[in-house]
């Protein structure tokens, strides 16, 4: 039976994520936990505002009244120059203290906003599955620029003006209202250029967010490179293509250079434009306002506030300008961190999945099919019934699907249809981490985290006492190898085990496996890259343990599976032949040719002259 399979609609890789939706997300990741700082902040900015309000008010009366600067005045009067220089005195006092209380809250809510989007997007990281971790479009480094240069720059948006910029929006607000007040006629010529200001802003606005969204993608790639170039040093220099591998990231930061210095100039361009055109509505208001003064209809206090209010109006609104351009750049950093954590979590636990105790390791694959790409099937209509304690091996060439089988089991993936069972129970309905803590499981590529011996084996069971870990290493005979180190369990092994060899990361990762005494074993070559005299010690091991747990084994030295209670062949995603070993060699079929072809003396073989392309056995 074929893989017959729906088509699905495919899903846009990207999502357009509106600008208020950005900043809407973003706030609510705003000081979550320490909301209380809120309240302080608003009755902060509501004062600063207050004062900046009123503080033109001051100097239109000290003109006007104490010094007698108003329409038809011939005098001062000091008590009121004192009155009126004590409170400003007293609001300014007010509105420095209250800046730097406001400056502190808003660092503090900063830093709070960068832990909290760390933490949910490093929980996002952990609870998306291999479809994403596995995506050709997703490297080590793109995960780690979220994690950094992303969410820095939203922290730095925090920290640079998005809680104060709502104040300085009061503040335009205000000032305008007050101008009206003061003086009709000059406000309405001032306005007749501000429109001009705010298209020109906005087109170059609109302009300004083409560059910042890619400029956070080639930041991005420079970081993928330079982790990937770090973390495979050893392989550069082993090929001595470190000039071609400098060449690529060199192309890189040169991109990142180019994107950036056009994002500097759109940055350096705004604000600029803005400037000449408030520069030339300063000159229209000083001369018409000095015919409103000759004509009589203007005072000279009214002069001083307005121009205070305009200031405090063009000051406000340049700051919100450049502001703006910050934005740009952090709203593209938003995009990017509101599409992952929007992201679609494929491998999803049911509120009521069950929790499995003394699972015994019965499995079943009931008519799966599975694909990572549409019309390309990985595994097709497979049915397999393992047996409890049954040890199972699969065999085949590369892609034939048996890694696939296997991650099928671990539930990194769902079948595309059918249904995989343990103990009669479908995995759907199982809690991820009760199925997972009933598998060993031992990789081909074993990673160790960096720390002792000792720590990476716990992370098979984080309980684990040292006679525990003693105990295990012992039975399958690795407990000499780690003395045989320099600090035995307590030696260092390195970023990603660097500073230990192949087999001895393996055979840790073997120890880390069956430390949690698991029912079911899954090894992926666990013996691939491990000395014969380690091998042999380990197979005489694995006799012992895998007496009593059912066991799914990879294999492409088929010395490793001879004594498997039962082989599967795979090719190209479907069953091809199976039974034990001996059964399938008197059968005659693929496996003996497979069996023959590793255990071939080529110096003996009659028929060596006659060259036959094989695909390798990997």
């Amino acid at each position: 039976m074929g893989l017959k399979i729906k088509k699905k609609k495919e899903k846009s890789d990207t999502k357009k994520v509106g600008t208020f939706t950005i900043l809407k997300k973003l706030i609510l990741h705003v000081g979550a936990g320490k909301r209380r700082l809120v309240i302080p902040l608003i009755i902060l900015l509501l004062l600063n505002v207050i004062i900046g309000w009123f503080t033109p008010l001051i100097f239109k009366s000290l003109v006007d009244d104490g010094l007698g600067g108003g329409i038809g005045a011939t005098g001062g009067n000091i008590q009121i120059i004192i009155s009126l220089g004590t409170i400003f005195f007293v609001s300014t006092i007010a509105g420095v203290v209250a800046r730097i209380a406001q400056d502190f809250i808003i660092q503090k809510l900063a830093v709070i906003t960068m832990y909290n989007l760390r933490h949910d997007l490093f929980e996002k990281f952990q609870r998306l599955g291999l479809d994403f971790h596995e995506s050709t479009k997703m490297t080590t480094g793109k995960e780690i620029n979220y994690l950094t240069a992303d969410v820095n720059t939203i922290q730095e948006l925090i920290q640079s003006g998005l809680l104060v910029a709502i104040s300085d929006a009061f503040l335009v607000f205000g000032a305008l209202f007050f101008m009206i007040i003061l003086s009709p006629i000059l406000t309405l010529v001032l306005f007749m250029i501000l429109p001009i200001i705010i298209v020109i802003a906005a087109i170059l606005f609109r302009i300004a967010r083409k560059y910042f969204k890619p400029l956070r993608e080639s930041v991005a790639n420079v970081t993928s490179i330079l982790d990937e170039s770090i973390m495979g040093m050893k392989i550069i220099q082993s090929f001595t293509v470190e000039e071609t591998n400098f060449r690529e990231f060199n192309i890189a930061t040169k991109l990142e250079r180019h994107m950036t210095m056009k994002a500097a100039k759109i940055s350096a361009i705004v604000p600029a434009i803005v400037f000449v055109f408030i520069a030339g509505s300063f000159v229209t208001v000083f001369f018409v306002s000095g015919v409103l003064i000759r004509q009589g209809l203007l005072t000279q206090g009214i002069l001083v506030a307005f121009f205070f209010y305009i200031f405090t109006f063009f000051e406000q609104l340049y700051s919100l300008i450049n502001f703006g351009t910050v934005l740009q750049d952090s709203l593209a950093a938003g995009a990017r961190i509101i599409q992952l954590l929007d992201e679609d979590i494929l491998i999803k636990e049911k509120e009521d999945a069950l929790e499995i105790e003394g699972i015994k390791g019965e499995i079943d694959y009931n008519n799966v099919n599975f694909y990572y790409k549409e019309n390309e099937p990985v595994l097709n209509n497979i049915n397999i019934a393992i047996k409890e304690k049954e040890r199972l091996a699969l065999v085949g060439y590369t892609g034939a699907g048996k890694s696939s089988f296997i991650k099928l089991l671990c539930r990194f993936y769902d079948p595309i249809q059918g249904e995989i069972h343990v103990d009669n129970i479908n995995l759907k309905d199982m809690k991820i981490k009760n199925l997972r803590d009933n598998l060993g499981i031992v990789l081909q590529d074993n990673f160790l985290f960096t720390g002792t011996i000792k720590d990476n084996i716990k992370y098979g069971k984080l309980t684990a006492t040292d006679e525990e870990i003693v105990e295990v290493a012992k039975k399958i005979n690795v407990h000499e190898l780690i003395m045989d180190l320099d600090n035995g369990y307590d030696t260092i092994v390195g970023e990603r085990g660097s500073r230990l060899s192949e087999g001895q990361r393996q055979l840790i990762a073997f120890t880390r496996a069956l430390i949690s005494n698991p029912p079911i074993l899954i090894l992926d070559e666990a013996t691939s890259s491990i000395d014969p005299y380690s091998e042999l010690l380990i197979q005489e091991a694995l006799e012992t343990l895998l007496k009593g747990k059912t066991s799914v084994s990879i294999a492409h030295r088929l010395s490793t599976i001879i004594n498997s209670d039962r082989i599967i062949v795979l090719d190209k995603g479907e069953i091809l032949e199976q039974g034990s070993h001996q059964e399938l060699i008197e059968n005659g079929g693929f496996y003996k040719h497979l069996y023959e072809m590793q255990f071939r003396d080529p110096f003996k073989d009659d028929n060596s002259k006659k060259k036959k392309t094989i695909k390798p056995l990997i």
